[in-house]
């Protein structure tokens, strides 16, 4: 019989992402934090992650793995070997929801899956046929992105038919937005075991955020546009070019930092600033990797933050900026609303709309000192209604709801 935190045993959890467990990329931070906090509470989680199911690939460079991703083997078997060998261990499975398309017969599993979204599959295929259309290739680019897309064409479609049977097999889904619960309810007509809880910071987050924040005049005087997230047309790499031209016109002295631009991809330095195109790249400072520790420190160096991404799930940076005092500037995407529409003020704007991105990203350079420092302190009094303890303490309670359910069909 399954354990239940309310009895005198702690819950075993098993985390499955098909991607590495790592904090500096966004993907698995959030059931990272929710981690630490069940941990902190006495309960058990492991992990099954890219790098448990394919140890061999773990050298591989970014670029490598996006070429041939189509030709490796698929993550789920390798998840589904392990649970089958496993999963008598755990009472939960807690798994992202493109990686278990299996029943919980067929993986010899009688505990509870969670289905976990961290950006629902359906709103990045449909980033992926919008950047088609924005953004075409041409020359010999275009050929050779229409074979990739060809190659790629069978892989996507078992993409989305594992999304859909994960969510189906699961016993619960869980994602952090409403948007996505709106499309879970009336989309796929699996409304009645989807569950929102949006992520949060843990207390030693906010501290160290609130400590290393300078004064807001300070901030305000060193008029400096930071983002945070990997480079890619997904998180507006396209768009960049175009906000940091409008700004300069409006700002002249306007400095540009840049944060954790590695990420998934493969950019250098090199790279951002050639597709950059600016005549002055010193204007903009690229910090590839940092650590957890490092970031409040950089994030004290920021005026305003810009997130122009086009797909998100919760952004976990968005989060961070304002946990630090930093008013943020994004498109009006699922995700960033969570957050930002609690702001006094639109600092939401369509996908893609740069003059009004761009437009309040000056406003806000060119705030008078108390207004600026008004707006910061909201910021962070946004940001602590998002804490990962409540965000545990909601999991727990999702979780022992449905584990004495299954008790109960299993007497």
């Amino acid at each position: 019989m399954l354990n239940s935190s309310s009895g005198s045993r702690p819950i075993k959890v098993l985390m499955v992402l098909p991607m590495p467990w790592e904090p500096k990329l966004g993907g698995p931070k959030p059931q990272m934090m929710i981690a630490e906090e069940l941990r902190r509470l006495g309960h058990t989680v492991e992990k099954f992650d890219c790098h448990d199911a394919f140890p061999e690939y773990k050298t591989w460079p970014p670029l490598l793995l996006k070429i041939f991703g189509p030709f490796l083997p698929d993550f789920s078997q390798r998840a589904k070997a392990f649970i089958k060998a496993n999963g008598h261990h755990f009472d939960v499975i807690d798994v992202q929801h493109d990686s278990l398309p299996f029943s919980k017969q067929q993986l010899g599993f009688n505990g509870l899956v969670v289905a976990r979204s961290i950006g629902l599959y359906a709103f990045h295929e449909e980033f992926r046929l919008l950047s088609l259309k924005k953004w075409p290739r041409k020359g010999l680019r275009k050929i050779l992105s229409a074979i990739l897309r060809q190659l790629r064409k069978p892989r996507n479609r078992r993409n989305t038919a594992r999304c859909i049977a994960t969510l189906r097999h699961a016993d619960c889904i869980v994602v952090s937005n409403h948007d996505e619960l709106e499309y879970v309810n009336s989309v796929l007509n699996l409304g009645p075991k989807c569950v929102f809880i949006p992520y949060g910071l843990t207390k030693a987050q906010f501290a160290a955020f609130s400590s290393a924040a300078p004064d807001y005049k300070d901030r305000l005087a060193r008029q400096t546009v930071l983002f945070i997230g990997s480079w890619g047309p997904g998180k507006g790499s396209r768009d960049w070019p175009e906000i940091i031209r409008r700004l300069q016109e409006n700002i002249p002295g306007v400095r540009f930092l840049f944060l954790g631009t590695s990420g998934y991809s493969d950019a250098s330095k090199e790279k951002i600033i050639k597709e950059l195109g600016l005549p002055n790249p010193e204007c903009v400072r690229i910090i590839p990797r940092f650590t957890g520790d490092e970031l409040p420190e950089l994030l004290s160096q920021g005026t305003v933050g810009a997130f122009p991404s086009y797909v998100e799930g919760f952004p976990v940076a968005v989060l961070e900026q304002l946990a630090s005092g930093l008013p943020v500037v994004a498109y009006d995407i699922p995700g960033p609303r969570e957050t930002l529409r609690h702001l006094d003020g639109n600092f939401l704007f369509p996908p893609g709309d740069i003059e009004s991105f761009s437009r309040k990203l000056a406003e806000l350079l060119n705030m008078n000192d108390l207004s600026y420092g008004r707006l910061s302190k909201q910021c962070v009094e946004i940001a602590q209604r998002f804490n990962s303890q409540n965000s545990a303490t909601k999991t727990l309670e999702v979780y022992n709801g449905y584990i004495r359910s299954i008790n109960q069909k299993n007497t």
